[in-house]
């Protein structure tokens, strides 16, 4: 059967949506890839745990490495001197993230160094999951309060766990699941637990030992800030790697 140009056209669109699709497909399949079970072992599994600084993320790669889930920075805080900011790969990390089936958390960057600011910093937060329409449905993990500068810390106890209980209570208020995250030894030094033990833990402590050195209970250990997860590594070739207790 002879093509007439009208049928010839319409095939042309046919062979160019046909090869648009493939390429599609193709990108997805190398970059995306498909859904991976959990992997599980001893009771926990491997997150990692992303920023800025980790570049463009190949989630295949990552998963390749039996790993589906991720905690991503959404933004950083305020103080005197800083009105606070998104992280400027969060919205591309959280689709992409998505598309892959990977399971998501996010944490914020603290700079507070008053309940005021902590308040704040909760607001601005809110509002970028809000952005982006993320509900306390969308999320696997928790939303972790991230207090590490050492200037707010030697504020004192009374303070750091003041501004830590007011940043996680507004996070609880809005249906998300808080989370507060910081050093071993920051954590025994200038955290009243008392105040802070109805939140779950992410403690970094960088050990060989099977566990970190912290007196109280945790659920998300940063064991590691130097792996190598293939697809998610820094210009200088490393990845921050937890352990979360399921």
């Amino acid at each position: 059967m002879r093509l007439n140009k009208r049928n010839k056209r319409e095939l042309k669109k046919i062979c160019l949506l046909l090869a648009v699709i493939g390429v599609v497909f193709l990108w997805a399949v190398e970059t995306i890839g498909f859904p991976i079970t959990t992997n599980i072992q001893r009771g926990r599994i491997q997150v990692i745990d992303v920023s800025v600084y980790n570049g463009r993320i190949n989630w295949k790669k990552v998963k390749d490495q039996k790993i589906n889930h991720a905690m991503l920075r959404i933004g950083s805080g305020i103080n005197s001197r800083r009105k606070g900011s998104e992280d400027s790969r969060f919205a591309s990390n959280y689709r992409s993230a998505s598309y892959a089936s990977i399971h998501t958390g996010v944490y914020y960057y603290s700079y507070a160094s008053t309940k005021k600011q902590a308040k704040q910093e909760a607001a601005h937060c809110l509002s970028l999951l809000q952005k982006y329409g993320i509900e306390p449905g969308d999320l696997d993990l928790p939303v972790a309060f991230d207090i590490e500068e050492e200037p707010v810390l030697k504020t004192g106890r009374e303070n750091v766990t003041g501004i830590t209980e007011t940043f996680c209570e507004e996070i609880k208020k809005a249906g998300f699941t808080p989370m507060i995250y910081s050093g071993a030894s920051a954590l025994k030094s200038y955290f009243i637990y008392d105040k802070i033990k109805d939140y779950e833990i992410w403690v970094a402590h960088y050990t060989e030992a099977a566990a970190p050195s912290i007196p109280f209970p945790y659920r998300m250990w940063q064991y590691t800030s130097s792996a190598s997860v293939e697809g998610a590594n820094t210009k200088q070739g490393r990845c921050d790697v937890n352990y979360y207790q399921v």
